[in-house]
């Protein structure tokens, strides 16, 4: 017993002479006071200009969305003028007993076509084209039909020649004609007589047009 007690004892002493490894000066120390760095100052210069651009692009958007706001208001307003102008046009029309509805809208380039076709028919003279026509003609040459289209300007001619020469000075003189233009030989055959049959499209040139 006496023994253990006297070996606990110098367990005990033994720290008390072992000597210190490490001074005062030799712990681990950290500096947390502010330090200059010339190396982060151009990095901390492009941080704040990132800022500025950044700042400066919200309120440009900002800016731009208050103004596209502020133009759908007034095209809205607009719209809804131009609505109201409708409404009131299509009363008073109905008032006055004319019909707007949307096949009648549908039915209305036709019937503005076909009133445009009839005053055109109305002002067209044939005393005019004949005589004009008329200077083309070779004298070996007779004319048997004469149409025109509803817009009288394309004009188809029919009628027989003596021979394939006549009808070619026939074509030529109508592209020399000042009236006439694209005459085009659309088909010929000898008849039974003898006679050269031919059928020719043109152009006629009207006044005005």
């Amino acid at each position: 017993m006496a023994i253990m007690s006297s070996v606990i004892a110098r367990f005990f002493e033994l720290p008390k002479s072992i000597p210190l490894l490490c001074s005062a000066d030799d712990r681990f120390q950290i500096n947390l006071s502010r330090r200059y760095r010339p190396a982060i100052v151009p990095l901390r210069l492009l941080l704040i200009g990132s800022c500025a651009l950044l700042a400066m692009g919200i309120c440009w958007n900002v800016r731009q969305a208050i103004l596209t706001y502020q133009e759908s208001l007034t095209l809205q307003a607009e719209l809804d003028r131009v609505r109201q102008q409708d409404l009131d046009l299509i009363a008073e029309a109905r008032h006055e007993g004319m019909d707007l509805s949307e096949e009648a809208l549908k039915r209305l380039p036709s019937e503005v076509e076909l009133a445009n076709q009839l005053l055109e028919k109305r002002t067209f003279s044939w005393t005019k084209f004949l005589t004009e026509l008329e200077q083309t003609i070779p004298s070996r040459l007779a004319l048997s039909s004469v149409r025109l289209d509803q817009a009288g300007t394309m004009v188809r001619l029919m009628g027989t020649a003596m021979s394939l020469e006549d009808i070619t000075a026939f074509t030529v003189r109508l592209q020399d004609h000042a009236t006439f233009k694209d005459p085009i030989l659309a088909q010929h055959r000898v008849g039974p007589n003898g006679l050269v049959e031919f059928d020719v499209t043109l152009q006629y040139r009207r006044e005005g047009t």
